[in-house]
C-alpha cells in the first residue's frame, strides 16, 4: 500500500494498532489489516443533542404495484443528486437512483421538480444492468451512489457489482453512462475480506487532506461481521483504504451495520449508517474521518404507523430550501421499498382503514362490545363460548377461562408444534379484534392473532420480544416465504395492545391500538386470494429457545358488525 508524506502522518497510530494486532498474533495473513472492536459490556445510546432532527414518515417513492421495473419487488439504496444545480436540460430537478437487490437487480432512475414529489420512473430503466459487455457480468449490481466529480465535469455513479467489488461509471447527462472500472475491492481490505459493496462517496471534508474524496463502504470479513470502512482519492477513480474500520457494530446495533453516509448537521460531522437492529443510527465524527464517536444516536426508526413498518436502512439526508429530508430503504431486507420522511412534519398514514371493508369506525363504541357480530366471545364464566371454536389443534389442557379472560401460557414451539384455537373464517368482508396482555422479557415470547391455512402458510400479529427488545410484528409467511413488517411499539414498555385484522373480500389489513379506540394500520396488505386462509384465532409462543413460559391473556375476541348491522344494532 502506498501513503503519501501527508497521509502517512495522519496514517501512522493506526499502521501501529495493526502491526500490534498482527505481532500479537490476533490477525494472521499477508495484507491483515484490523480496528479495535466493539467492547462486550451493554453499549450505550448517546442522547440526540439539542435541535436533532425529527423525521415524519410521508410515504413511499417506488410503489411496487407501479414500477414498470420491478423483477424482484423490492427497492434499496437511495441516492438523491440535484441535476438541476449540475446538468443541462435534465429531466427534473432532482435524481433518485435505487436498485433492486436480488438477481438481476440493476440501477434505476427516478426524476423529480420538487423533493417531495411526485417521482416518475424512467421508462428505460434499468440505466445499468447486471451485464456490460465486455467489462463485466454479474448475477446482480446494486446500491447506487451519485455524486458530481468537478474536476471531471461528469457524474459519478458508484455500485456494486457484484458483492466482492465496487465500481464506477460516469456520464454528462445522469441518464448515459460510461463504464469506468473497479473503484475498490476486497483485495484492498485485506485478509479475510469477503465483502466490498454498499459505498457512499463525499468530498472530503478535511481541508488539510491531500485527496478530493472520501468513501464509506460496507466490508464484511470472514467471522461474518459487516463493518464500515474508509477509502480515499485524489480524483475518485483511484482510491486507498484506511486500514482502520470506521464503526464496528455494537450490542445496540446487533451484528451488522452498512450504508454509511457523511452527513453535517449544526456543524458537526456526522457517519450515518444502519444496523443488524432496524434502526438508522448516527456517529459523530471528526474532518478526519479518524476519530469516531463510540455511542450511536438514533437516527430514524419506523413509526409503526400504516406501512412505516420494519426496518429503516441506508439513510440518504438532503436539505435544501430551508427543509431537511430523509430517503431511505423500508421494510425487511430483500423486501424493502423507497421511502421519505420529512424533518417536523408529522407522521402521515397514505392508506387509512377509514371505512376499510365497510366497518364503522365508532369512537363511543370501537371494539363493539354492544354489537359484536356472531363468533365473537367474551370469555365468561369458566369456559369457551358454545358454537363459536371450530377446533383446537394440538389441544392443551391449561388454557383457562376466568374473571373474563383466555389465559393461554407462552407454548414451546412456533406455529407448527404450539396449541392452536381456531375458527372458521366467513366469507367476504370480515373484521376480527382482541385484547391481549402480556410482558415478554426474552426473544420469542409473544402472543396475538393467528390467521392459518396451514402450518407452514399464516399470518401472525403479535406483541412480543426480539433481538432489539420488545416489538410488535406482523409475519407472512407462505411455504419457504416470510414476509415481516416490525416496529418497536409506540407505548415504551408496552405490555398491553388491541389487534384487528380486517378483510374487504380482496384483501386483507392489519391494524393496532394502544387504547382501543384509535387504530393505526400496521404492515403490508395480503391478498385474500392469494393467501386463501380458512382460520382465525388467538395464540401465545415462546419459540424453541429457552425462555420461561409467561402467561398471555386475552380479554376478548370479537366479529365486527357490518355498518347496517350495526345501524340495527344501535
Amino acid at each position: 500500500m502506498t501513503i503519501s508524506a501527508h497521509r502517512a502522518r495522519r496514517a501512522l497510530p493506526a499502521l501501529m494498532t495493526a502491526v500490534a494486532l498482527v505481532a500479537a498474533g490476533v490477525i494472521t495473513g499477508p495484507g491483515a489489516v484490523a480496528a479495535p472492536e466493539a467492547s462486550t459490556a451493554a453499549q450505550a445510546v448517546a442522547p440526540p443533542p439539542a435541535g436533532w432532527p425529527s423525521f415524519g414518515y410521508q410515504g413511499v417513492i417506488t410503489d411496487k404495484d407501479e414500477m414498470i421495473y420491478n423483477p424482484t419487488n423490492e427497492y434499496i439504496f437511495p441516492s438523491v443528486f440535484h441535476a438541476g444545480a449540475h446538468l443541462s436540460d435534465p429531466l427534473g430537478e432532482w435524481y433518485l437512483y435505487a436498485a433492486p437487490h436480488d438477481s438481476p437487480a440493476g440501477i434505476i432512475l427516478m426524476y423529480a421538480d420538487s423533493l417531495e414529489g411526485p417521482w416518475t420512473e424512467y421508462a428505460a430503466n434499468p440505466i445499468i444492468a447486471s451485464s456490460w459487455s465486455p467489462h463485466y457480468s454479474v448475477n446482480h449490481v446494486s446500491s447506487p451512489d451519485a455524486i458530481w466529480n468537478e474536476a471531471a465535469g461528469e457524474v459519478f455513479l458508484y455500485f456494486h457489482g457484484a458483492n466482492d467489488k465496487t465500481r464506477y461509471a460516469h456520464s454528462t447527462d445522469g441518464v448515459n453512462f460510461t463504464y469506468g472500472t473497479t473503484v475498490v475491492s476486497n483485495s484492498m481490505g485485506g485478509y479475510g475480506t469477503t465483502e466490498t459493496s454498499y459505498a457512499r462517496v463525499f468530498e472530503h471534508p478535511d481541508p488539510a487532506s491531500s485527496y478530493e474524496y472520501g468513501m464509506f463502504y460496507m466490508s464484511n470479513q470472514a467471522d461474518n461481521i459487516r463493518r464500515i470502512r474508509l477509502a480515499e482519492s485524489v480524483d475518485g477513480v483511484t482510491w486507498t483504504v484506511d486500514p482502520n474500520y470506521v464503526v464496528v457494530p455494537g450490542s445496540e446495533e446487533g451484528q451488522n451495520v452498512s450504508g454509511a453516509n457523511l452527513w453535517e448537521w449544526n456543524g458537526q460531522l456526522y457517519v450515518t449508517y444502519h444496523a443488524s437492529s432496524g434502526k438508522s443510527y448516527a456517529r459523530t465524527i471528526d474532518e478526519t474521518l479518524r476519530v469516531v464517536g463510540t455511542e450511536p444516536i438514533v437516527l430514524h426508526q419506523a413509526s409503526g404507523v400504516g406501512d412505516d413498518v420494519g426496518r429503516v436502512a441506508s439513510p440518504e439526508i438532503v436539505t435544501f430550501g430551508g427543509e431537511t429530508y430523509l430517503f431511505y430503504e423500508s421494510g425487511d431486507r430483500l423486501g424493502a421499498t423507497v421511502a421519505w420522511a420529512k424533518d417536523g412534519a408529522a407522521t402521515t398514514d397514505p392508506t387509512p382503514g377509514t371505512g376499510f371493508g365497510g366497518f364503522p369506525e365508532d369512537p363511543a363504541n370501537p371494539v363493539f362490545a354492544q354489537c359484536a357480530a356472531d363468533g365473537s366471545d367474551e370469555f365468561e364464566g369458566t369456559s369457551l363460548a358454545s358454537g363459536v371454536w371450530d377446533r383446537e389443534l394440538r389441544p392443551m389442557a391449561t388454557n383457562v377461562v376466568a374473571g373474563g379472560t383466555l389465559t393461554m401460557p407462552t407454548s414451546t414451539g412456533g406455529v407448527a408444534q404450539a396449541p392452536l384455537l381456531q375458527q372458521e373464517l366467513p366469507t367476504g368482508a370480515w373484521q376480527f379484534t382482541t385484547h391481549v396482555q402480556i410482558d415478554p422479557t426474552q426473544s420469542y415470547q409473544q402472543a396475538g392473532l393467528l390467521l392459518y391455512a396451514s402450518d407452514t402458510h399464516y399470518a401472525k400479529l403479535d406483541l412480543g420480544h426480539a433481538a432489539p427488545g420488545r416489538t410488535v410484528e406482523l409475519v407472512y409467511k407462505n411455504g419457504s416465504s416470510n414476509r415481516q413488517d416490525t416496529a418497536a411499539p409506540q407505548v415504551a414498555g408496552a405490555t398491553e395492545i388491541w389487534l384487528r385484522y380486517t378483510s374487504d373480500g380482496t384483501s386483507i389489513r392489519a391494524s393496532v391500538s394502544y387504547d382501543g379506540v384509535e387504530f393505526d394500520d400496521y404492515g403490508r396488505d395480503i391478498s385474500v386470494a392469494s393467501a386463501a386462509f380458512t382460520h382465525v384465532g388467538p395464540y401465545a409462543f415462546r419459540g424453541t429457545t429457552s425462555a420461561p413460559e409467561i402467561d398471555a391473556s386475552f380479554s376478548w375476541v370479537r366479529f365486527s358488525p357490518t355498518a347496517a348491522e350495526y345501524e340495527s344494532c344501535m
